[in-house]
């Protein structure tokens, strides 16, 4: 049998005087404070003090670079990478002009072992280490009031956490952080973490109108937990004072890339990173090619972020050169879009307004990354919206919409996507009809429903999909919460949602499929209406019903739909719901056996209809609705037909409204059909322009999955076929134009041998047939997934240089051989 579907190429003097009266109007609590390392919940169990500064550092495979992180002095006097040693690490801060000094968060690249620098530094000597220059003109994190600052603006020395606790404030009432310890542990992943915490005192200057504030910090620097090299930088706050505190973060940089002496590679313009995600700066230092972003992509990340020229002010980037004021953000630039000239630039990150009573806390969060070409930087995202209620809360009942992305944010780079794996825990039921995927913000192509296994509850997706700079590919599903999210007692609960997303860099020549995890927590409360509602299925004459059934054409099933309410629920379902089970195509119902029990009604009573539609009366608590009803499988092809019921109009006695809820999924496996199931409709070569040279072009992505259905016990194989002679299939322009070819061939494929991680040989694809596997298939399943044979990267395509421009489509016929 053979299948068609398309693929295509595209080718082608005044001056003023100001008179500051300065004086103070309130004073900050001045009481000892005890410190200790988990005063914060940072997620780390192992913190032990240290009196001087430990350095770590991220393998970036496949080159001789490493990401380095540390807080305080990372270099030695020949300017190559330390294993730390600064025992200035704790001392108190020293604030004076746009300098300060001591505890100063350091990330940085080491290229075999020379430090490269991500921010300015106050360079090396031969002859002292200079551990007071450690990036010097770049405060950190800041904190200030949500108000109108001063003429001054948002200055290092009157806003930063660390502050000027041993000089008298220098008349900025900013004491910063006292009795600071140094802490270090490992994350999960066996990652180094340090962190600094300490008193925060401030007490409000009317010449800075900085406010007062009295708070306990952490300060935190750890690898990402999503196996890419970034480093998170982290804030923790905690309100010490009786009154509530409010204030805005900040966190700024004066940016420099290379060795951290000399002025040269200082100035560097600051772009926008697109997608309201951040900035990011890159520079050819020494011929190198060095690329630093900065993201939000992380819990409590920031709100806002400006490129500017350095100024004493920090907040020159934002409307009217406020702290109130909106950044770049709020332009919602593509990547690339510049936010400042040639200069020494910097930038500044900013976080929404935080509010905190007596004793609460709050968390702030970037992530920063340096990398040099040609290494992609993969940065995975999970999240969800709720799409039933807005309040911020999520009930057993509630449709949740799950994003799972993940973007390249490498520099000249080029990552194969490959597998996308998402294992949902225990309270999640997905719907497998709402699963798709779109590349780059493109449209959404729905994903084969085989790619959810409802046994194990888990998502397998092969993409297919080639990411270069900044490109990014989104898996969307739905899924509704459940009673098994909650407690064992029906209790509020917090499940954990990991998805991990497999591919290889291989633009920076690697091999090795490496995975990257991305996680989200949900925050579950029992609703006030406790209710279940499933839709199991049967072969007819069996006694036990399930969640799915293999059955073949002309075969009988039978359905049970059951929504019940539990007799503990505080709210009960008013008259008037509707309960109602549309078959999907494939499935012919039997009107005679249709069966429905109300919610008074005993397993002995109940009554027939010639219809699943039906009004129900009030569900008292601990009562139920049933209806049964049998089917015959109509399907001539193999696959899934998957069916829920719906009951809409739902009022419950507490008010609550239920427009529509969905019971659990019963699936038809037909079986008994060989065919192919799924085809990609779409292989793309990219563009390119040929400057009159012969090229050979491989796909940068595929569109749409290979799935074959085989419950046959007989060895297999996949052809594709492919004739440029024919005016049916062969790629043309809309002028008509095809594309020129030799005996070689035109289109080849990536012929493995027994399996998809062989390295694969290029073979012509003919007229007449070539398989995907030189050695016949053996997995005799309904749901056969192949797309890792055909995704990005197994195509070539070769162009002869007298080949007219154009977007260019043709045709590929799919078959399915079978051994004899």
């Amino acid at each position: 049998m053979g299948m068609n579907k398309n693929f295509k190429l595209f080718l082608i003097g005044i001056f003023s005087i100001f008179l500051t009266l300065i004086c103070f109007t309130q004073t900050a609590s001045a009481a000892s404070v005890t410190i200790g390392p988990y005063d914060f919940d940072d997620g780390i169990t192992n913190w032990s003090q240290f009196t001087s500064n430990q350095v770590a550092n991220i393998p970036i495979d496949g080159t001789n670079l490493q990401l380095g992180y540390a807080f305080g002095l990372a270099q030695d006097t020949k300017g190559k990478v330390s294993t730390g040693g600064d025992g200035t690490i704790a001392s108190d801060s020293i604030s004076s002009g746009d300098r300060s000094q001591y505890s100063k968060v350091n990330i940085f690249l080491n290229q075999n072992g020379n430090y490269i620098s991500s921010v300015f530094q106050g360079g090396y000597t031969s002859t002292g280490t200079n551990r007071e220059n450690v990036s010097p003109s770049s405060p950190d994190f800041m904190i200030a009031p949500n108000g109108p600052s001063s003429l001054q603006g948002i200055t290092s020395s009157a806003y930063n956490i660390l502050g000027n606790p041993s000089a008298n404030n220098n008349g900025t009432g900013n004491t910063g952080m006292t009795s600071k310890k140094y802490y270090v542990g490992t994350d999960a992943n066996g990652h180094p973490a340090y962190k600094i915490m300490g008193h925060f005192t401030r007490t409000n200057n009317s010449g800075y109108k900085n406010g007062t504030y009295d708070m306990e910090v952490e300060i935190l620097l750890r690898a990402s937990p999503t196996n890419s090299a970034i480093v998170q930088r982290e804030m923790y706050v905690k309100n010490l004072s009786t009154d509530t505190a409010e204030f805005i973060t900040l966190y700024s940089e004066d940016t420099k890339l290379g060795d951290s002496n000399g002025i040269n590679n200082d100035m560097v313009p600051v772009y926008d990173l697109g997608n309201k995600q951040g900035i990011y700066v890159q520079d050819t230092y020494s011929g190198n090619n060095y690329r630093l972003f900065v993201t939000n992509n992380l819990p409590d990340g920031f709100n806002s972020y400006v490129g500017q020229i350095k100024s004493s002010n920090w907040a020159t980037g934002f409307a009217n050169n406020l702290v109130t004021g909106t950044g770049a953000e709020a332009n919602n630039n593509p990547k690339g879009t510049l936010l400042t000239g040639f200069g020494d630039t910097a930038y500044t990150l900013k976080w929404n307004p935080t509010t905190l009573k007596t004793n609460e806390t709050a968390h702030f969060g970037s992530t920063m990354g340096v990398t040099a070409k040609p290494y992609s930087i993969m940065t995975p995202e999970k999240t969800y919206t709720n799409e039933t209620r807005s309040d911020g809360t999520n009930m057993v009942g509630d449709t949740l919409k799950f994003n799972l992305k993940i973007t390249n944010n490498g520099y000249g780079a080029k990552w194969n996507y490959n597998k996308l794996v998402d294992k949902l825990p225990a309270g999640l039921q997905v719907d497998a009809s709402s699963m798709a995927i779109s590349n780059n913000g493109g449209t959404s192509q729905p994903l084969d429903e085989s790619d959810y296994d409802v046994a194990t509850n888990t998502i397998t997706v092969p993409p297919g999909i080639s990411l270069t700079d900044d490109q990014y590919a989104t898996i969307t599903f739905k899924a509704t919460i459940t009673k098994a999210a909650l407690t064992s007692s029906g209790g509020e609960n917090t499940i954990t949602n990991t998805a991990d997303f497999s591919g290889i860099d291989v633009g920076n020549n690697e091999t090795v499929q490496k995975t990257f995890p991305a996680s989200v927590d949900i925050k579950v409360q029992p609703a006030r209406l406790n209710y279940t509602f499933t839709k199991q299925v049967k072969k007819h004459g069996d006694i036990a019903y399930s969640q799915s059934v293999d059955a073949k054409k002309g075969a009988v099933v039978d359905y049970q739909i059951i929504y019940s309410i539990d007799s503990g629920s505080t709210d009960s379902v008013n008259a008037g719901a509707v309960l109602d089970d549309v078959l999907p195509e494939g499935l012919k119902l039997d009107t005679s056996s249709i069966k429905i029990w109300g919610p008074g009604d005993d397993d002995n009573g109940g009554y027939h209809q010639d219809h699943i539609s039906t009004g129900v009366n009030a569900i008292g608590k601990g009562q139920r609705v049933k209806v049964e009803f049998s089917a015959t499988v109509t399907a001539s092809s193999v696959g899934k037909l998957t069916n829920t019921a719906t009951m809409s109009n739902v009022t419950t006695t507490g008010n609550q409204t239920f427009a529509k809820q969905t019971s659990t999924a019963a699936d038809v496996n037909v079986q008994n059909v060989d065919a192919i199931t799924q085809v990609p409709t779409n292989i793309d070569f990219g563009s390119t322009n040929m400057y009159g040279q012969n090229k050979t072009l491989h796909n940068v992505s595929t569109l749409g999955e290979l799935v074959v259905s085989h419950p046959s016990n007989t060895p297999y194989n996949v052809t594709v076929s492919y004739d440029n002679d024919s005016a049916d299939s062969q790629m043309t322009n809309s002028n008509g134009d095809t594309l020129p070819t030799d005996a070689t061939g035109l289109i080849f494929i990536k012929q493995r041998t027994d399996k998809d991680t062989d390295v694969g040989t290029w073979t012509p694809i003919t007229p007449t047939g070539t398989s995907i596997q030189s050695s016949n298939f053996t997995d005799y399943s309904t749901a056969v997934n192949l797309t890792n044979y055909i995704g990005a990267g197994n195509w070539q395509l070769k162009v002869s240089s007298n080949t007219v421009p154009g977007a260019y489509n043709g045709t590929l016929t799919w078959g399915l051989t079978e051994s004899i």
